[in-house]
């Protein structure tokens, strides 16, 4: 008899690192999430979100809901 193990969740954390900075995937869904929420005071709540990572403009533009541009400091200059 075989035994079935089970599956052991994956933390996953993803980093963007560039000259000398580091910041995780989550920290900036955060900074967005909160820019966003300062902005529409949930007015409008977020249904799709799009970020762009331009390390080298050391932001993090981005389209919620396809109607709402913004952006966010991405890295410590």
């Amino acid at each position: 008899m075989s035994e079935k193990k089970e599956k052991q969740s994956v933390v996953e954390t993803i980093y963007l690192q560039y000259a000398g900075n580091e910041v995780s995937m989550e920290e900036v869904e955060a900074s967005v999430r909160e820019n966003y929420e300062s902005v529409k005071k949930g007015e409008d709540p977020p249904e799709d979100i799009k970020i762009y990572l331009k390390p080298q403009d050391h932001k993090a533009y981005y389209v919620i809901n396809c109607d709402y541009a913004g952006e966010v400091d991405l890295l410590a200059k």
